[in-house]
């Protein structure tokens, strides 16, 4: 009788365990399991958006600075070829010449000479800050091209969206016979680059 009864309670156990072992999970595990994932989709999607858009402006930025060093180049050429047509007497000026001195002049003059600003940041009577103020001296519309702005990438000019391409000149700046020229690419909501550069006179 007793043993009966041992392997009765036995088998009650394992019979009870059993059933433990296939219950599952619950509604609430199941839930909580579907909003951890959905928080992870969640962040993975915002951290693919935020990606997609980093390198949308790196793109951009890229392009802006494309833009402004090319026509810093363009600049110190002109510039170099200036000085090689000055130097000759102006009756011997060719028709080429005469083109050279009014892209010049078109490109590179200062028009705006208050548009510099020095000031002296720790009064030791040395200017040490400068910027720019005012309206730019000179647009994408200057010179023998004269494409107006907004203009794409490889500089034609477009409708609707692209890029903003302007520069100052200041005469005489850091030093005499010598001209500041800063080139600034604007797009977008504010978004701007600039590349300084000097060049001889």
């Amino acid at each position: 009788m007793y043993r009966s009864y041992c392997s009765t309670n036995k088998n009650h156990r394992t019979q009870s365990g059993e059933k433990g072992s296939e219950q599952g999970f619950s509604l609430v595990e199941v839930l909580v399991a579907i909003l951890l994932l959905t928080v992870g989709l969640l962040a993975l999607a915002q951290m693919q958006t935020k990606a997609v858009a980093s390198n949308a402006f790196g793109n951009q930025l890229t392009q802006a600075t494309f833009l402004a060093q090319d026509k810093v180049e363009e600049l110190h050429l002109l510039n170099e070829c200036y000085l090689e047509v000055i130097a000759k007497p102006e009756i011997n000026w060719s028709a080429e010449d005469q083109a050279i001195v009014a892209n010049y002049n078109s490109q590179l003059s200062d028009s705006d000479p208050g548009n510099w600003k020095e000031t002296d940041s720790d009064s030791d009577g040395i200017m040490d800050q400068f910027e720019w103020q005012g309206p730019e001296d000179h647009t994408n519309a200057d010179g023998p091209a004269a494409t107006a702005n907004p203009i794409d990438v490889t500089g034609a000019s477009v409708a609707n969206g692209g890029y903003t391409r302007t520069w100052y000149v200041v005469n005489n700046k850091p030093v005499t016979k010598a001209k500041t020229v800063r080139v600034q690419v604007t797009w977008g909501n504010g978004r701007k680059v600039f590349l300084d550069t000097v060049l001889s006179q």
